[in-house]
């Protein structure tokens, strides 16, 4: 049984798994997901399929105006996986605020 190979399947969207090119061709297929990012000036690191989004606010800028600006830019990501046949896990969204 050990000498059988499965059938190739040839694919149309993704990346496959437990490929030694997987990791590269992820990060190059979903790199428009950073230009996104920077489009709504933010900074981001990203490693593997979870990112993380940064900004840096000025003690007299408004948390609400800040808020619809993720917002948008969650919209923008979201709109972009979802006409790339991916899908966005908003469950695992989450925003860390640090204040002094």
């Amino acid at each position: 049984m050990a000498d059988k190979t499965s059938t190739d399947v040839g694919l149309l969207f993704g990346v496959p798994q437990e490929s030694a090119l997987g990791p590269k061709n992820y990060c190059m297929y979903t790199k428009p997901v950073g230009e996104i990012i920077k489009w709504h000036n933010f900074k981001y690191h990203s490693y593997a399929d979870d990112s993380r989004v940064y900004i840096t606010l000025k003690p007299c800028e408004k948390l609400d105006e800040t808020s619809s600006l993720i917002e948008a830019c969650i919209d923008d990501i979201s709109t972009w996986m979802n006409s790339n046949m991916l899908k966005l896990n908003k469950d695992k969204i989450e925003f860390t605020i640090f204040s002094s």
